[in-house]
């Protein structure tokens, strides 16, 4: 009878959950303490489900971005199951996506931080701005053009933030893929509560493998308005999602 100590613990899957935060000039004020003080949040919480879960291990990377882009978590994605301070963004520069779009290409495969021998499962991208891109059209539809090709891209859960009445929601939408799953909020209140539910929501159904499709994002999206009581629209047959490119090249593994 084969010795039941002799088994090695089967390793967890990495699941990586991507933060990319607007920390541009018009963030200033009410709005970035908030944004600092919905992390703090999302992450107590997130540390709580990376202790209990069974199925993965939840890494986290955050990029704050105005100007220039740039890894609050640079020495590489941090494991939340250790005791991770957030430390407070400070705001300053104007919105440039063309090299958000670029860095966070670079960082979404094998040669960049999912690299894992043990395997990763597919990534969360959670994206917030107040604005507008200001860098040239052309930059930033070739950037978002190549991270569509990315295969980790494409299969990822994306959902996306739009704070304040300037924030581009259309914008938001490109790079998530449907505009169903995008948050539209004034309430910096609300976007506090809805950035953890989403945080929390998301990262226990990707670690269970219930999710990557544009429609599951729109879903939790769906729910986390409803949880805050805000006006939930019906969805509108054949416009839940964008087209995000389906060939499968080798680029971004």
């Amino acid at each position: 009878m084969p010795n039941l100590n002799s088994f090695e613990e089967i390793p967890r899957k990495d699941l990586h959950v991507f933060y990319i935060l607007d920390t541009s000039g018009s963030m200033y004020g009410a709005k970035i303490s908030s944004l600092n003080r919905a992390m703090e949040e999302t992450l107590e919480a997130l540390q709580s489900v990376a202790q209990s879960n069974a199925d993965a291990k939840l890494k986290l990377a955050v990029m704050q971005f105005n100007t220039n882009p740039s890894w609050v978590t640079w020495n590489g994605p941090e494991d939340l199951e250790s005791d991770f301070i957030w430390e407070p963004l400070t705001e300053g520069g104007t919105t440039n996506m063309a090299p958000v779009l670029r860095e966070l290409n670079a960082k979404l495969s094998r040669s960049g931080w999912l690299n894992s021998m043990a395997g990763a499962m597919m990534p969360i991208l959670i994206f917030m701005t107040d604005g507008y891109a200001t860098d040239n059209e052309a930059d930033y539809v070739a950037a978002l053009e190549d991270i569509r090709r990315n295969k980790w891209f494409q299969r990822a859960t994306k959902i996306g933030f739009a704070i304040g009445d300037d924030a581009d929601e259309n914008m938001i939408a490109e790079i998530v893929g449907t505009p169903e799953a995008v948050i539209k909020t004034n309430d910096l209140e609300i976007f506090k509560k809805l950035m953890k539910f989403v945080s929390v929501t998301t990262s226990m159904l990707a670690s269970q493998s219930v999710i990557g499709k544009a429609s599951d994002a729109a879903d939790i999206v769906r729910k986390a308005k409803e949880d805050v009581g805000m006006e939930v629209q019906p969805v509108v047959a054949g416009t839940s999602a964008m087209d995000t490119g389906s060939d499968w090249d080798d680029g971004g593994w």
